[in-house]
């Protein structure tokens, strides 16, 4: 089970600052060579080993944006760092694994790794569809 301090050291041994800060707007942000997360907004360890997940690939893939980008632009740096997060923190053969042990439901899923159920549903809509919109699946057919 990954943990949000585990990301914390893995980004600071990658030379990435972690600040733990108070945000009006918004939860988390990331630049290059800092994140900061609003945990006082986040309710359970799971949003915050995700959302640190998340924002610790912003930096692995490059994938900023400032608050002048586009809707458009600001989706596709979000699935980029989504979609690194998930091959990072979830790669499918562990994920495969966890479900041939018998954990199908998203609920059990989250537990097991760690991350929010939605989290794990965008992993399992990345390996099963291809892309992290489509959110009707089945873990199992």
């Amino acid at each position: 089970m990954i943990r949000p301090w585990h990301i914390y050291e893995e980004a600071e041994e990658q030379g990435i600052q972690v600040h733990f800060l108070r945000f009006e707007e918004v939860v988390a942000m990331t630049v290059p060579g800092h994140m900061a997360i609003d945990t006082e907004k986040l309710a359970t360890t799971a949003e915050e080993t995700t959302v640190a997940a998340h924002e610790l690939a912003h930096s692995c893939t490059g994938s900023y944006y400032g608050a002048d980008a586009t809707a458009e632009e600001r989706q596709k740096r979000e699935n980029a760092a989504d979609r690194y997060a998930i091959r990072r923190y979830l790669p499918p053969e562990q994920l495969q694994q966890a479900v041939d042990s018998g954990l199908t439901e998203c609920w059990q899923l989250a537990e097991y790794f760690g991350f929010t159920e939605d989290f794990i549903r965008k992993a399992i809509c990345f390996y099963r569809c291809g892309n992290l919109a489509d959110e009707q699946f089945l873990v199992h057919d």
